[in-house]
This record gives structure tokens, C-alpha cells and sequence, in this order.
């Protein structure tokens, strides 16, 4: 079951441009783990496309991380546990090991 959205939102708005590890699901009901870093712009394209984009993704509630293997992103409504600063906070059996 889904963490409270609000919850959820908050805590990462405390750990904005840090690492963190989130546990979410998919749109299709797949559990995936993602260890990245929020807030981060270097590497996406300036141009306006990249901008309508980036704005559209915040807009329907969904948060990007630069991972290692390039931009991934999430949505706040979905996430069954999450790693940030120091903190973790997951529901029942949802625990990231």
C-alpha cells in the first residue's frame, strides 16, 4: 500500500538537491527502486521543449532523479517506501533492504 502522498511530499521538500532511494510503483503495478538525486539540471537540454516537458512532469505530481543511468522519475501518489537524509520511512512489508 501507498505511503500518504502529503506525507511524502514533505519529507522530500526537506531533502530537496540530496540523495535519496525510493520504492514506487508503476503505472502497470510493477514495485521499482530507484537511487538517485533530486533537483539536479545539469545534463538536460535548455531548449524549450526540454522546459514543457520538465514543467508538465511537476505539474501531474511526478518528481525526477538523476540516476546513474540518466533521468528517471516517479509519482508522489505511488511510493511504497523512500531513503532520505538519514531517514526512512516505509509501510508495512515495504521496507528497502
Amino acid at each position: 500500500m501507498a505511503l500518504d502522498k502529503e506525507m511524502v511530499t514533505r519529507t522530500l521538500a526537506e531533502n530537496q538537491n540530496q540523495f535519496i532511494t525510493v520504492k514506487f510503483l508503476t503505472k502497470d503495478d510493477e514495485v521499482r527502486v530507484y537511487n538517485g538525486r533530486m533537483n539536479v539540471i545539469k545534463g538536460l537540454k535548455g531548449n524549450e521543449r526540454g522546459k514543457i516537458a520538465a514543467a508538465a512532469l511537476k505539474a501531474h505530481g511526478y518528481v525526477t532523479l538523476k540516476t546513474s543511468e540518466g533521468y528517471k522519475c516517479f509519482k508522489m501518489d505511488k511510493v511504497l517506501a523512500f531513503k532520505a537524509g538519514g531517514r526512512h520511512v516505509f509501510g508495512l512489508g515495504d521496507e528497502i533492504v
